[in-house]
């Protein structure tokens, strides 16, 4: 059978499949002297088997008109089931069987045990950070910041791929081939480091007089930003 012929039956959108099929049923071999695909006709290929359903087909040509018996014909029952079963062959190969695609051994937590693990510097080029500083950030993350790990990823895994993608200013498409991860599960994760981040950062990022009531002397002696704190003071006072 010619696989082009064949899927030229379905190639069209889902909701005009069974109108294809339903023709083909019907009219597909009927009135024809070949069709591409079967031995290239209906005429040949078939041997004496084609002779007797040509014969029994103009015996039942009124059935045929009307279309209401052309399933009880052996010929049409058996293109059914030809067609039938492409139709759920296509459907099962667009949409259930998924073909693995992040199935590498060199998983992301293996590449990132190994780095932590080896000499110091192939962590400082990958995340820019050493390993103990990069364990720390995690355990602070983790235990005062709401960052957890999930049934396929670990919370050093999920730090080491946000640190993997500033560092290396690294785009979806690398991390998935760095740490084995489908695009969503990389962007999803990314953000719940972020969130943790910004959390940690305003503990930390704040300034030494929170309420301002000395000007410090790089502003104070310089005339440049000075005269614009003067403003701010009168305003406020």
């Amino acid at each position: 059978m010619d696989p082009n012929w064949f899927n030229a039956l379905f190639d069209d959108h889902y909701e005009n499949v069974m109108n294809n099929i339903g023709w083909y049923v019907s009219d597909g071999f009927a009135g024809t002297s070949s069709v591409s695909g079967f031995g290239g006709s209906v005429g040949y290929g078939y041997g004496n088997y084609n002779s007797e359903v040509q014969d029994y087909d103009l015996n039942q040509q009124d059935d045929n008109d009307n279309g209401d018996l052309f399933w009880l014909r052996e010929c049409d029952r058996t293109k059914l089931v030809i067609c039938t079963a492409g139709a759920l062959t296509m459907y099962y190969n667009t949409y259930i069987y998924k073909e693995p695609c992040m199935n590498s051994y060199n998983t992301g937590m293996r590449w990132l045990t190994e780095i932590l693990n080896r000499h110091w510097m192939r962590c400082m080029n990958m995340f820019r950070m050493d390993a103990d500083t990069l364990k720390s950030l995690t355990l602070e993350l983790e235990t005062m910041y709401r960052l957890k790990s999930s049934r396929r990823m670990s919370v050093i895994e999920k730090v080491g791929m946000f640190l993997y993608t500033l560092a290396l200013g690294a785009s979806n498409r690398e991390v998935q081939e760095r740490f084995q991860h489908s695009g969503e599960t990389i962007s999803r994760n990314f953000k719940e480091v972020l969130r943790s981040v910004c959390l940690l950062a305003a503990d930390f990022i704040r300034p030494v007089d929170p309420e301002f009531t000395t000007t410090p002397l790089e502003i104070e002696m310089n005339s440049r930003y000075m005269p614009y704190l003067k403003v701010s003071n009168t305003l406020y006072r």
